[in-house]
């Protein structure tokens, strides 16, 4: 009898072992050999005792897989908290977009009704009274100016109030900005960069 299998570089031991095998296992085997083209069922035996003494050697050293150690607990419970928070940032997110186009809404609106106001009510008045279109557009500017500096004031004091610093533009002190009517409008450093 020769001590090696063929095709294999494992030595066989010389004592034979016998056994009978319960029905469902004898049933499976049999499966197994007609899914791998096995013609007998002694290499298959063979494969699934190595499988079953190599579990065997990691349950004894500590790393059972079917029992999840702390380590692979702790990499699923990061894992499911990370796609909780990506879920949470995502729908953030999205509130946040709703709510800058709702902005953008209200100071579209409000600059209209106010140019709407300024040209068809003071203007006329304005002009009643000897003003210049030039001198009434520079002081529609100038009060444009004023209160985006008061809007800005109340911003500064809010975040002072939070204690909360909110990020720098690209703009920096000394540039200049020009407004949607094509007023440059000087940067000031001291202000909070609201968008």
């Amino acid at each position: 009898m020769s001590g090696r299998h063929q095709g294999s570089k494992r030595t066989l031991a010389k004592k034979v072992t016998s056994f009978n095998m319960y029905l469902d296992q004898a049933t499976q085997i049999q499966a197994i050999m007609e899914a791998t083209g096995a013609d007998k069922d002694a290499p298959v035996l063979r494969t699934l005792l190595d499988e079953a003494l190599s579990a065997r050697r990691r349950r004894a050293a500590g790393f059972d897989e079917s029992e999840p150690n702390g380590f692979s607990q702790a990499v699923e419970t990061l894992q499911a908290l990370i796609l909780k928070a990506i879920t949470i940032g995502e729908r953030s997110l999205r509130i946040d977009g709703f709510n800058l186009l709702l902005l953008q809404e209200t100071f579209a609106e409000a600059r209209g009704a106010r140019k709407l106001v300024w040209t068809d009510v003071i203007a006329p008045t304005l002009k009643g009274e000897g003003m210049t279109p030039d001198l009434i557009a520079n002081r529609f500017d100038l009060q444009s100016l004023e209160n985006r500096e008061s809007a800005y004031e109340v911003a500064r004091s809010l975040m002072q109030s939070n204690g909360k610093n909110v990020g720098r533009g690209l703009t920096t002190s000394g540039e200049t900005s020009q407004g949607n009517d094509g007023v440059d409008l000087e940067i000031d450093d001291n202000q909070p960069m609201l968008f």
